[in-house]
């Protein structure tokens, strides 16, 4: 690790950078869906010139971010499961960037296509629930944290989502943080997340109810009847 930079510090301009991109998309977006129709032929390739523009910014954006996570901190693309996490040297700041992989593939398997998720925040939550030593009991009370503290900002819902977007963030970090409490096999990591989804889904009712109830003792008990069966 860089000794200029501290994972907090590092994690924050990453999140910076990201929220920047997500902007940048938004707005190059937004261009491409009004201006051709909207605007008269001068303006309208004025916007057009524009959005080639951002789009260019957005790239250059998403390649600082990637070597901000690749050189400032010596970052392994491979996120660690929640008891790795929990036995590694920096667990908090292992928890954000396990939290932030897993979670863009989570999303992206409901439906939701264009999110930001802040990694910061899954920082924080892991430093205000290191009291809880039974993964467990960790894993319900950061579902709790995440889901309540704004970790997620989702933009865009495919129609075909299995779950309203109400609920989604919900069921999407409880999906997230099953998928992380998982004991590896061989069947490789998405698809482990992607079961962990499944299952979330088919679960909705029961955690959606469970979150609503702040009832962290029986999310416990949920995520542990349910992770041996992803």
């Amino acid at each position: 690790m860089s000794p200029d930079f501290a994972p907090q510090t590092t994690t924050h301009l990453k999140d910076v950078l990201r929220s920047l991109r997500y902007t940048l998309r938004k707005g190059r977006d937004t261009v491409k869906d009004t201006a051709p129709r909207r605007l008269p032929a001068p303006a309208s390739g004025i916007a057009l010139s524009a959005l080639g523009e951002i789009e260019i910014l957005a790239r250059n954006v998403d390649q600082l971010a990637c070597k901000l996570a690749h050189s400032v901190l010596e970052d392994s693309a491979k996120s660690k499961s929640l008891r790795e996490v929990i036995a590694s040297s920096r667990p908090p700041y292992e928890f954000s960037i396990a939290f932030y992989e897993t979670m863009k593939l989570v999303l992206n398997y409901l439906g939701a296509n264009r999110t930001l998720i802040n990694q910061s925040a899954a920082l924080r939550a892991f430093v205000r629930t290191t009291g809880f030593q039974d993964a467990y009991q960790l894993a319900a009370q950061l579902t709790l944290h995440l889901a309540d503290e704004g970790s997620i900002t989702i933009d865009q819902l495919d129609d075909r989502s299995p779950v309203t977007r109400p609920g989604l963030i919900v069921v999407a970090v409880f999906a997230g943080m099953l998928s992380l409490l998982a004991e590896p096999d061989g069947a490789g990591r998405e698809a482990m997340i992607f079961a962990a989804t499944d299952m979330a889904v088919a679960l909705r009712e029961k955690i959606l109810d469970l979150y609503q109830k702040k009832d962290g003792s029986a999310l416990a008990a949920l995520f542990e009847r349910c992770a041996s069966h992803v």
